[in-house]
């Protein structure tokens, strides 16, 4: 846990009338941070050494509210958006505004560790050809990363022709073939007559008997206790514009409880590929 006393070269920022700048801030999943904003000098290895870095502003957390239990095991969160105040923005001239990442698996059965790349390092070794689709800034001041131009997606081997057309335009994105890729949060959104579409096509191609469980709004099936939990699940494709993401099952249902699996995509005003769809991907 970072100790700002120990570091000779953390700085409180001031704000107006040289007052410490405080700042509260409030995420989807209910839970809020609170502190003050400071600056450090970070330390990269660019593969020759050390690169110092002054004056990066990050925020110093002095209060959690209604915390997500996940976060309370980790020291602290980066942010890659496009903001005036992410990490990548603040030392974009050194990475020339390049950042990739591979999110370990959830199961992660031989404790494999995340990457996080920054500019020239940005490639990740691999036997997959890496594919390219149309992506933009979205938000006030690019916050945030938008996936356009989704075309159609499949269940295993049937293109499901989605229809569009009924989904409702969106003040932020424009309309349901634009996703935002989020990897802070768990589960995919679609928007809500797009995923009763998906929806009914994995329903159709698993032998099994779906449920709800109580209080939660998630497409469940009872599977194997024993050996592969995801085998007889269906791999689901999306298809954008020169790009096809290709999910395994693991990516696409999550384990709600030993022999539970539930689809992890619910139906949502507004479309997120969130980080368990990016398991084991290069970001």
């Amino acid at each position: 846990m970072f100790d700002p006393l120990q570091s000779s070269t953390y700085k409180n920022q001031r704000c107006f009338s040289n007052q410490l700048c405080w700042f509260r801030c409030s995420y989807g999943d209910k839970s809020t941070l609170e502190g003050i904003l400071a600056s450090e000098t970070l330390l990269f290895d660019d593969g020759a050494g050390n690169v110092k870095l002054p004056g990066i502003v990050f925020g110093c957390i002095h209060s959690k509210g209604n915390p997500n239990p996940a976060l309370l095991k980790v020291p602290g969160l980066v942010g890659h958006g496009g903001g005036p105040l992410s990490l990548v923005n603040q030392i974009g001239s050194f990475i020339d505004k390049k950042f990739a990442y591979c999110l370990p698996p959830y199961s992660n059965e031989n404790n494999s560790l995340g990457q996080l790349k920054f500019g020239e390092d940005t490639e990740f070794s691999g036997k997959e050809e890496v594919q390219e689709t149309p992506m933009a800034p979205g938000g006030s001041q690019g916050t945030y990363y938008v996936l356009k131009n989704l075309t159609d997606i499949s269940v295993r081997d049937n293109r499901l022709n989605i229809q569009f057309c009924g989904s409702k335009m969106t003040a932020l994105l424009g309309d349901a073939r634009s996703i935002i890729i989020d990897s802070g949060t768990m589960l995919t959104f679609l928007a809500k007559d797009v995923y009763g579409q998906v929806a009914n096509a994995v329903a159709n191609v698993i032998n099994h008997e779906h449920f709800y469980p109580p209080g939660k709004d998630l497409l469940c099936y009872h599977v194997q206790n024993n050996g592969d939990p995801y085998e007889g699940l269906p791999e689901m494709t999306f298809h954008f514009a020169n790009a096809d993401w290709k999910l395994p099952p693991s990516n696409i249902f999550v384990m709600f409880r030993s022999g539970i699996a539930c689809l992890a995509i619910e139906g949502r005003e507004m479309p997120m590929f969130r980080n368990a769809a990016q398991q084991n991907m290069h970001v």
